[in-house]
C-alpha cells in the first residue's frame, strides 16, 4: 500500500513538488492525470457559466420570452436540413 506524500503548503514549493512526481510517472499514469485536470478545468468553467447564466437571468437577460426569440433567430439563419 502506498503510504500519503506530504505536500508543501507554500505555491512555489508545491508546484516544484508535483513537477517531481510528474516527471516519475508512467505514460498510463500521464493520460490518467491529464483526465482528470480535464475535468477540473470543465467543472470550473462550468461553474463559471452557471454564474453568468444566473446574472443574467437576474437581469432579464435569459427570460423565456428572449430564449425563443434567440432559438428562431438561429433556426432562420442556418439550415439544418
Amino acid at each position: 500500500m502506498l503510504k500519503p506524500v506530504e505536500m508543501p503548503a507554500d505555491e512555489q514549493s508545491l508546484k516544484k513538488a508535483l513537477h517531481a512526481r510528474i516527471e516519475q510517472l508512467s505514460a498510463d499514469r500521464l493520460s490518467l492525470l491529464n483526465i482528470v485536470l480535464l475535468q477540473l478545468e470543465a467543472e470550473e468553467l462550468a461553474q463559471s457559466l452557471d454564474a453568468a447564466f444566473d446574472e443574467d437571468r437576474k437581469a432579464g437577460k435569459l427570460s423565456s420570452e428572449r430564449v425563443q426569440q434567440i432559438l428562431s433567430q438561429v433556426r432562420a439563419e442556418h439550415s439544418y436540413r
